[in-house]
């Protein structure tokens, strides 16, 4: 799905786009336009995120979560990072309409100001040169009748002014109140620290915007400057917000609730059960050969989980081509 060229862009520039083969988001896509439109909607919730976490994955709707666990989307993820050991760390499928401007405020959603999200994703700072996390937005609806399309900031070398580090020139950071409204914050930024004002009037001038169609996707990274900018009045615009990092990442949060956690009711189970290693393995679930295995440990994996159609058998040929130590 990705070329070398692409992987590339999204080191050096910090987002690439590309559009998902149909495969992957056709069955999603055919949910959604039955299942989330804008009759189905509340049309109160204006905040990022779905309503009450109910999209989030594990939502137990099987286009929902295939396109989330599907293949294409964790290699790319792979090619991303530079390891084949990758976890998700973020899946959320939510609604956005537009609203008339007079409705903004300092906290809207509406016209977001730029900002960079590793903030309230790790504890830690990002280094561009070893980036922990791809992110990704795929967008589910057309950007000529809904609008909104994501703006982002691409970085020009390791001398761009506006990618020096620190990175705390934002809301949220370094004592900076938070505000999400573009206009509340530069304004604040104009009165309280005229430097960082004029920094942050050159990402706006500089922002590139993403076109999209149904199944396209951007692919991120959390130190990437980037922001919401507003849907057409009374538009839904429908995106999925997903995120890997590298298993050894340190510091990266986990946004979603624990995946196990809906256990004990036979939907968790049934993801493993039908999942392919490869896809089990960004839960957390072990790969074949991993050091994690042996008899034991994989036949009570096996025993938990095979009545709903987990086979421990490429993971035991594993285990017994495994040299012995």
């Amino acid at each position: 799905m990705l070329s070398n060229s692409q992987i590339q862009t999204w080191k050096e520039e910090g987002a690439v786009i590309c559009q998902l083969p149909a495969p992957v988001v056709d069955p999603a896509l055919t949910w959604l336009n039955v299942n989330f439109t804008l009759d189905q909607i509340d049309r109160n919730h204006m905040d990022f995120g779905t309503p009450d976490r109910k999209f989030e994955f594990p939502t137990f709707i099987n286009p929902i979560d295939d396109l989330v666990l599907s293949e294409p989307l964790i290699l790319a993820a792979q090619k991303l990072l530079g390891t084949q050991d990758v976890r998700l760390i973020q899946a959320d499928l939510w609604p956005k309409i537009g609203v008339a401007d007079e409705l903004h405020e300092a906290q809207a959603n509406t016209d977001q100001r730029m900002h960079m999200d590793y903030g309230n994703n790790t504890v830690l700072h990002p280094q561009w040169d070893t980036p922990d996390v791809v992110a990704a937005v795929v967008y589910y609806d057309d950007c000529d009748e809904t609008g909104g399309g994501t703006a982002y900031v691409p970085r020009h070398g390791v001398d761009d002014p506006i990618y020096q580090p620190p990175y705390v020139n934002m809301p949220g950071q370094a004592g900076n109140p938070f505000f999400n409204d573009r206009a509340a914050v530069e304004s604040w930024f104009k009165e309280n620290d005229p430097n960082v004002y004029e920094l942050r009037q050159q990402l706006y001038e500089r922002e590139k915007v993403v076109q999209f169609k149904p199944g396209t996707i951007l692919f991120y990274r959390h130190d990437l400057w980037h922001r919401g900018r507003p849907l057409v009045a009374g538009k839904l615009r429908r995106v999925h917000n997903l995120a890997w990092k590298r298993a050894d990442a340190r510091g990266v949060s986990h946004w979603n609730e624990g995946f196990a956690r809906k256990s004990y009711y036979g939907n968790v189970e049934s993801i493993i059960g039908r999942s392919t290693p490869l896809q089990r393995s960004v839960l957390d679930f072990p790969l074949p050969g991993d050091d994690y295995w042996n008899i034991e440990r994989l036949k009570n994996v096996e025993a938990r989980f095979s009545a709903y159609g987990f086979d421990a058998a490429v993971y035991l040929q594993e285990l017994k081509t495994k040299p012995s130590v």
